[in-house]
């Protein structure tokens, strides 16, 4: 047997103040978005920024439904939506915010963590992540696989040999 460990990195932050200019502008998006979001049963509001190579951002809430599993979380429909309009641009950044306020971020369900490491590992390069709930305090991963440690990857699936 051999006993193995797992070191994560990430950047905290107390406010946005110690963001980008930039990071704060999608943040402040993000947050804006929130107002969008369908949520009725559940009432926990979520907004996904993506902001693409070529400049472009595109804005994704969560969609509720009656039949919870026919709604769709924000991140998903973020990044669904950026892939759909421009398949051709990699998604270099993704910001995720709640509207209900606690001291540290929630993250992206398990499902939402799958299909932004599908995007990532597809354009071979990282997408930077940022998440706030309220006013918490700001994560930011470097990379999608940071929150997703041995990913299920589509390479999996295909024969070898």
């Amino acid at each position: 047997m051999v006993k193995r460990s797992l070191h994560i990195e990430y950047f905290e932050f107390e406010t946005c103040n110690g963001l980008s200019e930039e990071l704060k502008g999608l943040v402040a998006e993000a947050d804006s978005n929130l107002k969008n979001a369908y949520a009725p049963y559940s009432n926990f509001k979520v907004s996904a920024v993506c902001k693409l190579s070529n400049g472009e951002v595109i804005k994704g809430t969560n969609q509720e439904n009656g039949a919870y599993p026919s709604g769709l979380c924000a991140e998903r429909v973020a990044i669904f939506a950026a892939k759909s309009q421009f398949p051709d641009e990699n998604v270099d950044k993704i910001v995720i915010t709640t509207a209900q306020s606690s001291t540290e971020p929630v993250s992206p369900c398990g499902a939402c963590r799958q299909v932004l490491i599908e995007y990532e590992i597809t354009q071979n390069q990282p997408i930077e992540l940022t998440i706030k709930s309220g006013d918490s305090k700001v994560w930011q991963f470097k990379s999608i696989g940071d929150i997703l440690p041995f990913a299920f990857d589509g390479e999996f699936l295909k024969e070898k040999g």
